[in-house]
Parts: C-alpha cells; sequence; structure tokens
C-alpha cells in the first residue's frame, strides 16, 4: 500500500513537495498526495502552483473541481488532491483521510506538543519541515541517519536545508579525517519571513529590508547538526547571512582535522563519496559556476570543487543547495524510506 501524505502549509517548502513528486512521479510511486491544508483561498493555492518566479510554470495541467486540486500530465491524472482550509490542526479531519504521515510545512507548529497536534487529529506520524523549536522524537538527515526512520516514532524532524547540506559534508570529513573544529557560514537566499521594507521582527537584522541588505542572522542549522551528529557538540559554530536573492544557498565550511589531508585528499574523498555512499545526496563540479547555476539541483548539496582552499591546517570547503527544491526531495525520500518500512 502507498504511504498517505498531507500536506499542512502549502507555502515555499509546500508548493516544492508537489513540484518535487510530479517531476519524479515514477521514483516515489509508492507515496501519494491525500491532502493539503493552508489557510490562503483554493484559487489562490491553485495560481501559486501553476506559476512561480523561481522556477517557472509548472509543467503538468493543473485546475480545481469543486474541492480537489487535479493534476494531470500527459492526459494521465497523477493526484487528486483534496483541499483544506482549516487554521486550527486539531480540527483537521486527518482520520477521516487515514493520514499515514503530515509533512508540516507552515514554519508555526515546530513544538513537539504543536505538531503532536496532527496526530490528536488522526494522523499517524508527523515530520516538521524545519528545525524543530524543542524536542522531536527523531532529527533525521538523508544519507546519514536515515536508517533510524521507524513507522513507531510520532514526531520527526527533517530539520533544515542546510542541516541536509551540512550533516553529510562533515560526517564524511570526520570518518575520514577526524575533525577538531568547524567553522560555518551559511549565504542564504531570503525567505518568507523576512519582510520588503524596514519593520518590527523579533530579529532586528530580519526586519530590515531584504532587497537592500546583507543581513547577518543565527542559523538553526549549528543545534540540528549537533543532535544529529553529537561529536559536534563543542567543536561546530557558525551563522547565517541572508542575501538579495530568491533562491540557492551555500555553506562555507572551514574545519581544522584531527589527521591533517592534503588538498588533494579532500577533493579525492569528497569526488569518490559523490560517486558510491552519497550518490543522489551530494554532487561535485568543478566548473565556475553561480548560485543561480543550481536552480533545480535536487542534490542536498554540491562541492564546488574550485573553491577548495588550505592555509596551514584550516580547509575550507563550499558547497551549494537548492534550498527549496533539494530539501523538497529530501522530505519525500523521508517518506519513501517509512513507506518501505
Amino acid at each position: 500500500m502507498k504511504l498517505r501524505l498531507a500536506i499542512n502549509g502549502f507555502g515555499r517548502i509546500g508548493r516544492m513537495l508537489v513540484r518535487a513528486y510530479l517531476a519524479n512521479h515514477d521514483y516515489f510511486k509508492d507515496l501519494e498526495i491525500i491532502a493539503i491544508n493552508d489557510i490562503a483561498e483554493a484559487q489562490t493555492l491553485l495560481h501559486l502552483l501553476k506559476f512561480d518566479s523561481t522556477h517557472g510554470r509548472l509543467q503538468a495541467n493543473v485546475h480545481l473541481y469543486e474541492n480537489q486540486l487535479i493534476i494531470q500530465k500527459n492526459n494521465q491524472t497523477l493526484c487528486q488532491i483534496l483541499l483544506l482550509n482549516q487554521p486550527n490542526p486539531q480540527q483537521l479531519i486527518w482520520h477521516q483521510l487515514d493520514i499515514d504521515v503530515v509533512l508540516e510545512c507552515t514554519g508555526h507548529f515546530r513544538s513537539y506538543n504543536d505538531a503532536n497536534l496532527h496526530r490528536l487529529s488522526g494522523a499517524k506520524q508527523v515530520i516538521i519541515g524545519s528545525a524543530p523549536f524543542d524536542m522531536v522524537d527523531a532529527s533525521v538527515v538523508v544519507g546519514v541517519n536515515d536508517d533510524t526512520l521507524s513507522r513507531t516514532l510520532p514526531i520527526i524532524s527533517g530539520v533544515s536545508c542546510t542541516t541536509q547540506a551540512l550533516v553529510p559534508l562533515l560526517n564524511t570529513l570526520h570518518q575520514t579525517f577526524g575533525i577538531d573544529s568547524v567553522m560555518m557560514t551559511e549565504v542564504h537566499a531570503v525567505t518568507a519571513d523576512q519582510t520588503v521594507l524596514d519593520q518590527a521582527h523579533r530579529d532586528l537584522r530580519r526586519g530590515r529590508a531584504s532587497g537592500q541588505n546583507i543581513i547577518p542572522t543565527t542559523s538553526s542549522s549549528i543545534n540540528a547538526s549537533i543532535r544529529v551528529l553529537p561529536f559536534l557538540n563543542g567543536k561546530l559554530s557558525g551563522h547565517s547571512i541572508r542575501v538579495p536573492t530568491v533562491n540557492v544557498a551555500c555553506i562555507d565550511v572551514t574545519a581544522v582535522f584531527t589527521h591533517t589531508p592534503t588538498l588533494n585528499d579532500v577533493s579525492n574523498l569528497l569526488k569518490t563519496t559523490s560517486q558510491t555512499t552519497l550518490r543522489g545526496i551530494m554532487d561535485y563540479t568543478d566548473e565556475p559556476l553561480v548560485s543561480s547555476d543550481f536552480i533545480g539541483d535536487t542534490h542536498s548539496l554540491i562541492i564546488d570543487g574550485s573553491q577548495l582552499m588550505q592555509a596551514g591546517n584550516q580547509f575550507k570547503i563550499l558547497a551549494w543547495y537548492d534550498n527549496e527544491v533539494g530539501y523538497a526531495n529530501r522530505l519525500l525520500d523521508m517518506c519513501l524510506v517509512l513507506a518501505k518500512r
């Protein structure tokens, strides 16, 4: 039987989940998107799915029939998704729809108790599509610890797009060279919680105009990475810099290793790993590319071999990632693992 999914919150990640599902429908054939819940009107959700300023027009026919989103391709109906409009997760009808997993993508219900409202409404499991506010039953990075996924885990965190990029890199480096210390700078495109013009915000810097400022802020990936890789505790720190682009981010990592390698050792390790154990998760390029060249890339991270550097015992590694498409694919990968358990 297919794993029955519901998406709560049809914003950037929610819509990318549907696009990723449609783009690789055969691969995700063991999954079925049953329902989407969002407080916006159905016609608005339809329009935002069809037309996207970053990723272009949806390569499928999509229309509304009563309260369902009908998606067709090559005269074949791929999805019939029920649209719900309920602001309170506890009032949703997941029990009636026999939902296996709710992908919580609003960005609001990130505490354990809030995410658990979906289970009180009848869902069997919840995957929070971001770093959690507090505890969860598992924090999962695909390619590193997704073997811990189980149908018995009530609340799971898919951590963040940056964590999905950073953890496979650091785990790979640590297994071969050992990590003494790491500093990470996340250079990230603007997100929906930022503002066009200066206004009040819980983060005074993120409240400044996003289109005309480079904005330092915190990165949830630091604590999330330590949750997944406890050996990083006391060895990893860093922050985020928001820049005026709409998509694609990179991590700029400076590491000191226990067993100091050569620059070629680091390059060869990352290149080999991208072709073997982390194939489909990590990629490697030597081409002189810029951020927009990675729009639509489904990998968690793409190592930029041209930017590998060494100064003394310090090594710098730069990795790109589409913070929307790559992350949406990882959430679906997690669901695919659960479908086979």
